[in-house]
């Protein structure tokens, strides 16, 4: 893998100030008015006000890893890449789901102000800095994408506890955030250095969304007699597992050719 450290450098530091100052200018000016706020759905101002200092965690670690992946760019370091991957795997979580419980509760979604930056970021470093394929950058968009579901639904799942205390939300709650880890790792690896057990995690991860999510999906959809979010990381997690169930593909999908 061929890096392109003086351009790494700058897209590592652009993406790190970004995260500090857009975090910090969003939260002290929406989290009062977010955990306050009436909401059409019940429970989305008690979600905003213990979920958004959570993700505010996820957003700001994952900035100050960009600013040290900066140093290490500029100081043509092998570790600088890997550094900015997890920076920016940890600044997308950060930045996407707490667009949905804001728009619940009829407030504009701020945070797509930092997550379509970090989208666009994402793509720049993968492509142009790490040198990667477009098909590898794309299945780890993908992972990536089921990575943040299998949050949200974790998220969504504890907001139900709170507000109705449906059992079956209780059941399944813990084990979203459980598939959450293992996406995150995976997603790491294969933008890093993919290894075949990464596709075992990954596969276990998907078939415990499927176990979990779909019984959610399918209850909140006939509950609301609409499509449910919660269908969206089983849907994402089934993908993947046919993938995962195929060594090949696995392999078409995480490898360069220049590897």
């Amino acid at each position: 893998m061929k890096i392109n450290y003086r351009l790494g450098a700058i897209i590592a530091l652009i993406a790190g100030v970004i995260g500090i100052v857009g975090h910090f200018f969003i939260f002290t000016n929406w989290y009062d008015v977010a955990k306050t706020a009436e909401s059409a759905e019940p429970g989305c101002e008690i979600l905003l006000k213990f979920i958004m200092p959570a993700l505010a965690d996820f957003g700001l670690l994952g900035s100050v890893l960009f600013l040290v992946s900066a140093y290490g760019f500029f100081t043509v370091s092998g570790w600088a890449f890997p550094m900015s991957v997890a920076g920016i795997v940890l600044a997308l979580q950060g930045s996407w789901f707490l667009n949905v419980p804001f728009m619940a509760a009829d407030l504009p979604p701020v945070y797509f102000t930092l997550f379509f930056p970090y989208v666009l970021i994402y793509f720049l470093l993968m492509l142009t800095v790490g040198k990667l394929t477009w098909k590898r950058t794309l299945f780890g968009m993908v992972v990536g994408l089921t990575y943040v579901f299998t949050l949200m639904n974790g998220v969504a799942s504890m907001s139900r506890i709170l507000t109705v205390g449906a059992p079956l939300f209780t059941l399944v709650q813990r084990l979203h955030w459980v598939s959450m880890l293992a996406f995150g790792v995976v997603t790491c690896g294969v933008l890093i250095r993919a290894k075949d057990w990464m596709r075992i995690l990954g596969l276990a991860a998907g078939l415990t969304e499927l176990v979990v999510g779909i019984p959610l999906a399918v209850a909140t959809a006939i509950q609301l007699g609409r499509f449910s979010m919660f269908a969206l990381g089983p849907i994402f997690s089934l993908a993947l597992v046919i993938v995962f169930l195929m060594p090949s593909l696995w392999q078409k999908l995480v490898q360069d050719k220049a590897e």
